[in-house]
């Protein structure tokens, strides 16, 4: 591996003191508060921060990140309007681990910006638009994107605008998948997400003010008791379908990860 991902794919456009302001947010999506080493951004153009760090798996999760604003302890780079999809197979790439758990692939692969110029190259032909679909819909179906539409502490609504969620307007995504010619397996991920949509509006903590992601449908409208029996803790969810659907969706993005994603992705050496 010669060159890493923060070298030639995050974003590094300046932007002035003024829009130096806002919240940051921790690993689980909401503001953080404590522990801040990073500097907010708010503008208009930006629409989240991606963190797609370090270049091996030791800690996937703490590694990978999509969030609606700043991570608190940085180690990423802020998205933009302009340029959002052209960074979805960096956090696909993130996830590799997570759906390649031999133990041979932790040391073996590793993610890296080699390819970066030959990516950039076919970007410009506009031969990677229907791939950057692709990486968008797993995007917005995988749970380790924590964006979450919320209220700051600084009064400002912060939006989602990656989710599929149409409620209160389209979204930056809704309006990219638009453009998508799906075939069989993506047409039934996108009707399975529905489903869960459809089934969300229905729980008790739903707000109808909200565009719902993944994530956050499942954090705070999946919820559950935990009772004891024989001496063992039990989740029992309050609502079964919908907990039902999301794990049947956890399933079915695996398999569309691997066929789909992963395989250009070794092409341009974003995994190595």
């Amino acid at each position: 591996m010669h060159k890493t991902y923060s070298e030639v794919y995050y974003d590094k456009r300046k932007m002035d003191d003024e829009y130096r302001i806002g919240i940051l947010c921790g690993l689980n999506g909401r503001e953080k508060t404590s522990k801040i080493t990073n500097k907010p951004l708010t503008h208009p153009d930006v629409i989240g921060y991606m963190v797609a760090h370090s270049s091996g798996f030791d800690n996937p999760d703490l590694d990978s990140s999509l969030l609606v604003a700043g991570r608190y302890d940085g180690h990423g780079f802020y998205l933009f309007k302009d340029n959002f999809l052209d960074k979805m197979p960096l956090f696909a790439a993130t996830r590799f681990y997570k759906y390649n758990r031999e133990w041979t692939n932790r040391g073996r692969i590793m993610k890296s910006g080699d390819g970066s110029e030959r990516f950039y190259k076919d970007l410009k032909k506009g031969k990677l638009n229907g791939y950057l679909l692709k990486c968008l819909l797993f995007a917005v179906l995988e749970p380790q994107n924590h964006m979450r539409e919320f209220t700051g502490s600084n009064g400002r609504e912060y939006k989602n605008q990656l989710c599929l969620d149409t409620t209160n307007g389209e979204t930056l995504a809704s309006e990219a998948i638009k453009t998508m010619e799906m075939n069989e397996e993506e047409k039934g991920l996108f009707a399975l997400w529905e489903k869960i949509l459809t089934k969300a509006k229905t729980t008790k903590n739903y707000q109808p003010s909200i565009n719902y992601g993944l994530f956050q449908i499942k954090d705070e409208l999946d919820t559950f008791s935990i009772v004891q029996k024989n001496r063992k803790k039990k989740k029992i969810y309050d609502y079964k379908d919908l907990h039902g659907d999301i794990d049947t969706l956890s399933k079915l993005i695996k398999s569309y990860y691997l066929k789909e994603i992963v395989p250009t992705l070794m092409e341009y050496e974003f995994l190595k």
